[in-house]
């Protein structure tokens, strides 16, 4: 499967985060919401510069600048 970055990702499709990119602090931020290397990620809906995300059963909103620096293994 190729790998890309969430920002890339149509609603409804699911993958499995690589890595992060970013800033430490960003990165560390991301890492105590649960965004781990192997997560699955599941797209619930894209919106303007929003993304609802479904990670290990909770929901988060992140906006497309935040998106492009996770990257993904395209699973479905």
């Amino acid at each position: 499967m190729p790998t890309t970055y969430l920002d890339d990702c149509r609603q409804d499709q699911t993958c499995s985060i690589t890595a992060l990119h970013g800033k430490l602090d960003t990165k560390l931020q991301l890492v105590n919401l649960g965004f781990h290397r192997h997560s699955h990620i599941k797209v619930i809906l894209r919106r303007g510069d929003s993304l609802i995300l479904n990670i290990d059963g909770s929901r988060f909103a992140i906006d497309r600048k935040l998106a492009k620096q996770i990257e993904v293994q395209l699973l479905s």
